[in-house]
């Protein structure tokens, strides 16, 4: 009797609650105790991530209709704007109703499969005394977006480690690959690769992943980076160059000393080939007062302007590559300068002690 009356009168069982992602208008149900993301993706939805424990922010998105529950606090990783027009993070959201919300719309969007790979270390040099290049030969060709990153997986190590690729991608696909890998005191994969020479050594490759490219638009570009930081920003901007996009740059380069500066014949090229302004500047923040440095001194966040950039920061597409310090430093100058949150596009380096924490 006891199922029959709740059969007549609809029971006390809620309705499954459901997510719709705009544009494509995909509608899914969410399972109790299941977060957005992780529903979105076993539904098949294309939606950008990484860490999936709210400290990366790449699966940052609008919350247009509906209210959620965060299971830590969405302020951890994202600015106080943030919140205030609506964005959270997907992998720390639990529904509490039915919700919209939004994702970006680009015709660039990558939409590449992330498949796993096997590679071997071919060649590694040294950048700055603490900043390592490495080349990496993979077993077949592998298709990547300017900016992204890929999962490296070393035997013996219980978590991946990410790198961002460091040159533009090769139309149709290439095998060659390099990143750039900062010693992290205390890291154990920096201090397993920086102990001795690597070449030969092999390992996995999980990729591409990452919600950090260009976007389609006419407006300045202003980067903002620090230390390895360098590479997605250096690939972004080779990959441009080759895309002919002619669109004014500022590129903003933090660094403690004139040692930590690299890839300046890089910058150089751009500069010299770009088919608009480009100025890169690297900003020093630690070089000794009676040094022959003649730049600038100070935080990047210190020459966010109009006066240094060229162009007004306001009308700018912002790119924020670096720690999270620095991240979080710049974007509270950006919002200051009125640039729109969806022109603010960030990745932030979280090395392995901040992920497990």
């Amino acid at each position: 009797m006891k199922k029959l009356f709740g059969s007549l009168f609809g029971g006390s069982k809620k309705e499954p609650l459901t997510a719709t992602i705009q544009p494509s208008g995909q509608t899914f149900q969410v399972p109790k105790n299941n977060t957005l993301l992780q529903t979105a993706l076993n539904e098949g939805v294309s939606f950008p991530y990484h860490c999936t424990v709210g400290t990366c922010g790449n699966c940052r998105c609008k919350l247009i209709d509906g209210n959620v529950k965060a299971i830590m606090d969405f302020s951890y990783t994202l600015s106080e704007q943030e919140i205030s027009e609506g964005y959270i993070l997907a992998c720390q959201s639990l529904l509490k109703s039915n919700v919209v919300v939004e994702l970006e719309a680009d015709a660039n969007l990558p939409n590449h499969a992330m498949e796993i790979f096997n590679g071997t270390i071919i060649d590694t040099h040294m950048h700055t005394h603490d900043i390592m290049e490495v080349t990496v030969e993979l077993d077949r060709n592998i298709s990547f977006t300017a900016g992204q990153f890929a999962d490296i997986g070393l035997e013996g190590f219980e978590r991946h480690r990410s790198y961002s690729f460091a040159s533009a991608p090769v139309e149709g696909g290439q095998s060659t690959l390099s990143f750039h890998v900062r010693n992290v005191p205390g890291g154990d994969y920096t201090q397993w690769l920086f102990e001795k020479d690597r070449k030969g050594e092999r390992f996995e490759l999980h990729g591409p992943s990452g919600a950090f490219w260009l976007r389609t638009a006419d407006t300045p570009i202003l980067g903002v980076a620090g230390g390895s930081g360098m590479a997605p920003l250096k690939s972004i901007l080779e990959d441009a160059l080759t895309k002919n996009v002619n669109r004014p740059v500022t590129y903003l380069f933090g660094a403690r000393a004139q040692r930590d500066l690299y890839c300046l014949d890089e910058m150089q090229a751009l500069e010299n080939k770009w088919p608009n302004t480009f100025k890169f500047i690297p900003v020093l923040s630690e070089e000794p007062e009676d040094s022959d440095w003649t730049g600038k001194r100070g935080l990047v966040t210190d020459f966010i302007n109009d006066e240094t950039t060229g162009f007004p920061v306001s009308e700018s597409h912002a790119y924020l590559c670096g720690p999270p310090g620095m991240i979080d430093a710049t974007m509270v100058k950006l919002e200051e300068a009125h640039v729109d949150l969806d022109n603010i596009h960030y990745d932030k380096f979280l090395d392995s002690r901040q992920l497990e924490g």
